[in-house]
């Protein structure tokens, strides 16, 4: 009888903790979601719930196309998302947030979908021989071995008929509000050799992001984003 009641003590006492912790728990994600995205990285409890909840999200809604260590995929131009390139924003909650939230050319009306690569090869913009070039200037600017008359015809076509810099900027460093990576960084969401970087500029690039608002509540959303911000951030979890 007496150990009869000794595990009926020891189940309620379960019982209550694992109550108790889910209790906290829920006070965590409501203030997860309560805070302003940026200031929550000023607090490691809601940091790490944040990463506790959102790698099994991660896991299952977002390694498909970015990879189990958020590294990225260039055969279907998913970037890494462990480094500091960005190619909308500046790498903040916040940001993160908003494409996680609407995405890239998602059709969502609040998409980030200013503009995407042009087809310059496909459409005649630019003939094979000057997307030739254009590659050869981007080895350059990438400190890659290149050919050094063939990089200067294409920096003068990325300056002038190939408009390149009306995105890109003069400088190559892209442009985060459009979307226009740097061109100067050596990083590439589609693959960064020759062969690639022609396909690139001659077929063009539209790639596209979901928007998980509407699959993902916004409190996952929030987690998700704190996640990525973590990791890419290398925040010590302690």
């Amino acid at each position: 009888m007496k150990a009869w009641a000794a595990l009926l003590v020891a189940l309620v006492a379960a019982g209550y903790a694992w109550q108790s912790h889910r209790a906290a728990v829920r006070r965590l994600q409501a203030q997860l979601l309560q805070a302003a995205p940026d200031a929550v990285i000023r607090r490691s409890d809601l940091v790490k719930a944040a990463v506790t909840e959102a790698t099994p999200l991660y896991a299952r809604y977002c390694a498909a196309c970015h990879g189990d260590h958020m590294q990225g995929n260039t055969a279907l131009g998913a970037p890494d998302l462990t480094d500091s390139h960005w190619l909308y924003g500046s790498g903040s909650v916040y940001d993160i947030e908003r494409t996680v939230l609407y995405g890239i050319r998602s059709g969502n009306p609040r998409a980030r979908n200013v503009t995407d690569m042009p087809a310059f090869g496909l459409t005649g913009m630019l003939k094979p021989g000057e997307i030739r070039e254009l590659v050869e200037y981007l080895l350059m600017l990438d400190h890659r071995p290149y050919d050094g008359q063939a990089a200067l015809a294409g920096r003068a076509l990325y300056l002038s008929k190939g408009n390149c810099f009306d995105c890109h900027g003069t400088d190559a460093l892209g442009n985060t509000d459009y979307g226009a990576p740097d061109l100067t960084a050596d990083v590439w969401n589609s693959g960064g050799d020759p062969g690639t970087l022609y396909q690139s500029i001659y077929s063009g690039r539209h790639r596209v992001m979901p928007a998980w608002r509407g699959t993902l509540t916004l409190e996952q959303i929030r987690a998700l984003s704190v996640y990525i911000y973590a990791v890419s951030h290398r925040l010590t979890l302690h």
